[in-house]
This record gives C-alpha cells, structure tokens and sequence, in this order.
C-alpha cells in the first residue's frame, strides 16, 4: 500500500518545508514485526519485497533479512519499506508492548494485590515491589532511563525528506517558545492527607526559585485541605486529578472505566483542572481521550519499575486524538530513592542533559507524602535539584497545562500564545541535527 507524506506528525503540521516531499512508504498487510537497525528497534509491518529500486541510503534488518530505504535516480522520490507514521503510533500507543517478552503481572495478579494493599504494611510493600523490580528486570527496550528511538524515527523522517527536496536544510515549527532548548515541568502526586499538607512546603522551595509546579490530588483517598487547593493556585500552582481512587479500578475494565468518569468530571470541575495523571499510572491507551480533561501524564518515556511497565520512548508532548500526553520522563522519585538506592539527583541531572540535546521535554514526577519527599534527605536531593534547574536559562519553565496549550496549538498549526519562530533541522553527513531559531 503506498502512502505519499506518510510522516511522524511532530514535523507535520505548519512546516512548509515538509508539505508534500516525494516520500513514498511501502507498509505490508501481514502482522507488525521487529525491524533493527544497529540498536535501534522499530515495530511495523515491512512490505514483502526487499528489493531495492534506486540507491539505497538505509538498511534495517527483520527476521535476517535486509530491508532497504532509497532514493530513486532521476525521480527524486525515497522510497521507504514501512510506514513511517505507523511506526511512530506504534511507539508513542504503546503497541510496541504486544511483541515485548518483558515479564509484566497479570490483571488477575494486579487486582489481587489492589484488594489486599491496605492491610499490608508499608515496609511489606517496598519488600515486595523490590522483589518485583528484581523479577521484572531491565528490558532491552525500550532502554531506560532513556530510550532515543521517537528522536531517531524524526531524525530518519529529517534525511528522507532532505533527499527528496535535493536539500540538505529544511525550516519547521520550532518545539518550544522563543529559542528554548528544551522544556521542563514539576509535577507531584499527592497520595494521602499529610502529601496534601507537604505540599506546602514543597511549593515553597519551588516558588522560591522562581518555579511552579501542578500537584494531582487523589478525589476519594482522604480529607481534602481545601485551604491548601486554594492557596496553591492562588500562588499559581496548578491542581490537577489523581484519579478517583488510588488503584487499579478505573483501568480495571471498561465498565469500571465508565462507571467512574461521572465523578471524576465533578473532580475536575471542583479542582479547577486541565490534566489528569492515573494513580500508579495504570492506563489503556484507547481509552485516554475520553478523559474530560485537556491533557494527561500518566505515560512514561521509559519505565520499567511501575506495576504497568512500559513507555511511549517519545521526549516531546504528541496528540492521542485530541487529548495531549505530556510523557514523564525522569525516573520518578520513588523509583530513584526508594527502590533502586539513589543518594543524589545526578541521574535526573543526566536525564535533563538528555532532554536538552534533543530538544525534548523533561517531566520530573515526584511525591510530597511522608516517605517520598517528606523524607529530609529526599527533600535535600530535591532541593539540589531545583537549584540546578533554576539556573537553567536554557529551558522553558512551565506549568503543564501551559504546555498542553503550547503543544495543542503547534499540532493544529496554529500560532500559540506568545508566538511561534522557525528553526531549521540539518542534513550534514548522513547526521541530522535540529537547529534553534535564530536570535532577533
């Protein structure tokens, strides 16, 4: 089946450069398989043929044989053996995940222990997770704690329209605001009545360095301070909904999904919120634009420590219908400082480095309750951590439903608020590279 500008939408809306380049996919009929090239692994369904018609400029391998991409003399179109945006859906919806051999509990297993876990203790709990983090082990993808495989699909998506165009510099919709690099966004979870009131403090560290953040509160789990709510978003920090009930249930099935939604509209009305982040970010993807909200968190870069383990391997915000998923895409805190020992915030540092280079965003998910960031050491680490990221003048710091705003308005081609500025990305040696927009 061939499809002309089959394209990852990241660079698809608004970028004249990208309107109509001679690319042509050749997606097969059969079922979605592995492709490799070098580390990197794609999910799709190649065509059936792998005989090359022009000059070949790629070579990915599926089941030990090769499959090429090609640029064909004379014509100036590239012909590529898959689809493009089936891939990138394949990543960002998480199908990838139906060809993963990673061991995962089952729903019978993840129900059993929602019926139990209020009765057993919290120091059982962590021995149990780190028994699960242990059994589950690390999968080779997608890699944590960052996995490059979106970024490389658009750098791939990048060459083949160069090479189409006869071009080797191409102008697009630049990601963020201004010349930001990079965007990053704090985001809390709130799992009982003492995080609601650690919240506080936690809003003071951050107002202090000039940031904000959005902290979710879980509707039915415990009193709810609402002096606390509202002197937050006074201080313009932002109240997002942390589910209904702190477990599995609103992804347990599709009854109990539906079943659950009337409250959790009154959730978002009464909290004032845009966004949503499910409680141990249980989630099934297809149902997430039903949310009544504008956007959602509950989708990591790369997890493998969650009950759900899996990711979207994407670093910026993408469209699930019209819903935007904002990824989080630091480690969260529990895992970092609970489950796997962590004494410092360097392998959030690194990450943000990662994010950075890619112009991403870096989304960090933490806890204001006793044991996370109610532990002084932990709340230490996080302090370093936000004098790190106050210095940077680098990135754009947000709240999220500014960035949901912000992504919303890019994918529709829209100009967002503020503006936007064109960038141009690079060909230079077979090598991609994104360049921000120029300086006034």
């Amino acid at each position: 089946m061939l499809a002309a500008v089959d394209a990852p939408p990241i660079l698809d809306h608004g970028a004249a450069d990208f309107e109509g380049p001679a690319i042509v996919s050749a997606a097969g009929a059969g079922p979605m398989r592995l492709l490799t090239q070098g580390e990197w692994q794609l999910f799709a369904r190649p065509e059936g043929s792998s005989a090359a018609t022009g000059t070949p400029f790629a070579q990915f391998n599926v089941n030990g044989r090769a499959i090429t991409a090609d640029l064909e003399p004379g014509t100036g179109r590239v012909h590529v053996p898959f689809s493009l945006a089936e891939v990138f859906d394949n990543y960002v919806l998480e199908r990838w995940s139906t060809a993963s051999s990673q061991r995962r509990l089952s729903s019978r297993q993840l129900e059993a222990f929602y019926r139990v876990k209020r009765v057993i203790p919290r120091n059982v709990q962590l021995v149990a997770r780190r028994a699960l983090v242990r059994w589950q082990d690390l999968p080779d993808f997608p890699r944590w704690p960052y996995d490059d495989s979106v970024s490389r699909l658009l750098r791939f998506y990048v060459h083949c329209a160069a090479l189409a165009s006869g071009r080797t510099s191409l102008s697009f919709r630049w990601f963020w605001p201004g010349r930001s690099r990079a965007a990053l966004i704090l985001t809390h979870d709130v799992e009982s009545a003492a995080g609601l009131r650690g919240a506080v403090r936690v809003a003071d560290a951050e107002e202090e360095r000039g940031l904000r953040s959005s902290f979710n509160i879980v509707a039915r789990l415990y009193p709810i301070d609402w002096g606390i709510i509202n002197e937050l978003q006074a201080r313009g920090f932002e109240i997002g909904v942390h589910g209904i009930f702190h477990d599995r249930s609103m992804f347990s099935s599709r009854q109990q999904f539906e079943a659950q939604q009337p409250a959790l509209r009154q959730a978002v009305e009464d909290f004032a919120a845009s966004g949503f982040r499910s409680p141990a970010t249980h989630r099934v993807l297809d149902w997430l634009p039903e949310l009544p909200v504008a956007y959602d968190c509950s989708v990591p870069h790369s997890d493998p420590y969650e009950p759900q383990p899996g990711g979207c391997c994407s670093p910026w915000p993408y469209m699930i219908d019209d819903l935007v998923e904002l990824p989080y895409t630091l480690p969260q805190d529990h895992t970092l400082f609970t489950l796997l020992g962590h004494r410092s915030p360097e392998l959030w540092l690194r990450q943000v480095d990662r994010l950075e280079r890619a112009h991403g965003l870096a989304q960090c998910l933490s806890h204001p309750d006793p044991g996370y960031l109610g532990n002084e050491r932990r709340f230490g680490i996080y302090q370093e951590f936000l004098d790190s990221m106050a210095e940077r003048e680098s990135l754009w710091k947000a709240l999220p439903r500014d960035v949901a705003a912000w992504w919303r308005a890019r994918d529709a081609g829209a100009s967002p608020a503020g503006g936007h500025a064109w960038a141009r990305c690079d060909l230079q040696s077979g090598e991609v590279t994104f360049e921000p927009p120029a300086a006034d």
